[in-house]
């Protein structure tokens, strides 16, 4: 699935940023892909994808190896993540900082309000940006079906914070006010007076 990554967004080549969201594509395709298939997924020129997937190379992030084609023809360059860089305790880092809002005074109010404020830079259409964090939306009678929780089990420890902070991330994205029917490990649904985009289809 392409997400909102767009050849205006990479208009400066040299950009860690941009080179970091390369990476990211790549590591969603299992960590190999060929410069084409990066520029599908992103929606680049496969030049563009190139230039920053040599940068990889560079940094020592990522090496080259070749794929011969089952027809004749030049082989492809396919570029895998190097994954030298240590171990990462990202959900670590999630406990801590979520353990810490529930010790506040109202961390119901503190988590939405975090919440809102992330969405409100991410303004859009609030399924694809709910898909894109991991939830599995769907639409169902008019209302949000959330079919998978990337957080559960933050959310099963302090579901008062995780589902308050997702219940603010929609109100940031549409604007609108929301409620959630938390059901941790099963499925949750939300409830927004935000209209469904008409061009918008059940996954």
């Amino acid at each position: 699935m392409r997400g909102h990554i767009t050849d205006d967004s990479l208009i400066d080549p040299g950009s860690q940023q941009r080179i970091d969201e390369v990476a990211c594509v790549l590591q969603k395709r299992g960590g190999s892909a060929t410069s084409a298939e990066v520029a599908a997924d992103l929606g680049i020129h496969p030049s563009t994808a190139r230039f920053h997937l040599d940068r990889l190379v560079k940094q020592g992030r990522a090496e080259t190896t070749r794929r011969h084609r089952a027809a004749r023809g030049r082989p492809h360059t396919v570029f895998t993540v190097v994954n030298d860089e240590g171990p990462r305790a990202y959900r670590l880092l999630a406990r801590m900082l979520v353990e810490e809002v529930a010790a506040s005074d109202d961390p119901t109010a503190t988590a939405a309000r975090i919440g809102r404020r992330w969405g409100r830079r991410h303004r859009g259409d609030v399924v694809t940006v709910l898909d894109e964090m991991g939830f599995s939306p769907a639409y169902d009678a008019g209302e949000i079906v959330l079919r998978h929780c990337p957080f559960l089990d933050l959310a099963l420890d302090h579901p008062q914070v995780v589902c308050a902070l997702h219940c603010g991330v929609i109100e940031g994205v549409t604007g609108t006010s929301a409620t959630i029917d938390p059901n941790p490990g099963d499925r949750c649904v939300v409830h927004t007076a935000a209209r469904r985009p008409v061009s918008t289809r059940n996954t």
